[in-house]
């Protein structure tokens, strides 16, 4: 079980490591790419030897827009130029920078959104609890009209109650 556990630790280290290899390729390419007129995506091979075939790479840029194609489509040999949220990977200083600038953006998100929800939770909690009183109010109200109308017939014939009970 343990054996297993420390395997399963050691994989992940090793696609956190890939990840981050990954990363780099793609964040040296932009540097490259935003010092060069015109440059194909194959140059990418520069950096990294396999970076052309490597589905991940493609996907991640083609997802996140940080390269476009001057032809229109993607390809190992289009000519491409960086759009304006590759230039914003590049105002970091490195893709580990970037990409922890970006985990704090989602924590935050994920703080406010937490937070939006335990208010409205708590609105919820709240339109309950109201609506519970105002039906209690609603039933008091019915009770207290019935009572009323009960005592105001016995009040408004009294004279004539007590002469009824007199007879018998």
């Amino acid at each position: 079980m343990v054996f297993i556990a420390v395997i399963q630790v050691l994989y992940a280290i090793k696609t956190i490591e890939m990840e981050i290899k990954k990363g780099n390729t793609i964040y040296s390419f932009l540097k490259l790419l935003n010092k060069e007129t015109d440059m194909v995506f194959a140059q990418i091979s520069d950096i990294e030897f396999d970076a052309t075939n490597d589905g991940e790479i493609i996907d991640y840029i083609r997802e996140n827009d940080l390269i476009r194609s001057k032809k229109g489509e993607f390809s190992y040999d289009a000519l491409v130029y960086i759009t304006q949220n590759g230039r914003s990977v590049l105002e970091y200083n490195s893709w580990e920078d970037y990409i922890e600038s970006k985990n704090k953006s989602i924590k935050k998100s994920y703080k406010k959104e937490n937070e939006r929800q335990e208010l409205k939770d708590e609105i919820d909690r709240l339109t309950k609890v109201n609506l519970e009183l105002q039906n209690k109010h609603l039933k008091r109200y019915i009770i207290y009209s019935i009572i009323s109308f009960i005592l105001g017939g016995i009040l408004t014939n009294l004279k004539d109650i007590f002469q009824l009970l007199n007879l018998q």
